[in-house]
């Protein structure tokens, strides 16, 4: 049981999230497009009951005799060094979103054929959004960092640490191919980086935090529209 649920989640995090996300995404801007109503909202749902998923499965790989240590799922070597670097950077995040809130509506325009469509507008799109940035911080950290990197040492031994942090980055960004190339490459290099914090930390907590905080921040990037200013982008593509 635990290793049929080890071969199929990686299976499904290598090969059909890429896939199944560039599917979900076009079809939801279709639907935006035709002014299909709450589409980005139902978009949004899906993508957090994926999140879920994902979880359980990790829990029941825990149940099943997976070690949590395996995961990353311990304290870090250094507290006061971890609270440190979420402090510092979050602040950083919170300070340059607010710097280009006043130019909201112009990167809205510029990444409108890219993520425009997953960006939110109204209060109930901003709560779901929020609930996909924390799904994400603790669901892709589990698989892509914590429960990848012990798959492959365990099924792939001769890959050296580099290898596998590279290969699991690669996938990381292929999984969000929907949001065009530069947002692949963004996402894989961000990969690298979680994974990085995560081996010297020696747990997910702090990769976990702040890739929250690095999808949050669009909530601060991006303030709520008015009702009517809503209404008043039609059937207009974001």
């Amino acid at each position: 049981m635990t290793l049929a649920l080890a071969h199929l989640l990686a299976a499904y995090a290598v090969l059909a999230v890429p896939w199944l996300g560039y599917i979900s995404f076009r079809r939801a801007r279709r639907q935006i497009a035709a002014g299909v109503p709450d589409a980005k909202v139902r978009l949004y749902r899906e993508i957090v009951v994926e999140q879920i998923l994902m979880t359980v499965v990790i829990l029941l790989l825990l149940r099943g005799g997976v070690s949590a240590a395996s995961l990353g799922l311990v304290a870090p070597r250094s507290w006061a060094w971890n609270i440190a670097v979420l402090v510092v950077v979050s602040g950083l995040l919170v300070w340059s979103s607010l710097r280009l809130r006043p130019r909201a509506d112009e990167i809205r325009k510029k990444v409108k054929d890219s993520v425009g469509a997953l960006l939110p507008r109204s209060r109930q799109e901003r709560f779901w959004f929020g609930a996909i940035s924390f799904g994400a911080g603790v669901s892709e950290e589990l698989v892509f960092r914590g429960f990848l990197l012990y798959y492959l040492s365990v099924y792939l031994p001769h890959l050296n640490t580099l290898e596998k942090v590279l290969l699991i980055s690669a996938s990381f960004g292929l999984g969000h191919i929907y949001q065009g190339r530069v947002g692949a490459i963004g996402a894989g290099v961000l990969g690298v980086v979680f994974a990085g914090i995560y081996l010297v930390t020696g747990s997910l907590l702090l990769p976990m935090a702040l890739h929250a905080v690095v999808d949050a921040r669009a909530l601060l990037m991006f303030p709520p529209e008015p009702s009517s200013a809503r209404a008043a982008q039609g059937h207009a593509l974001l």
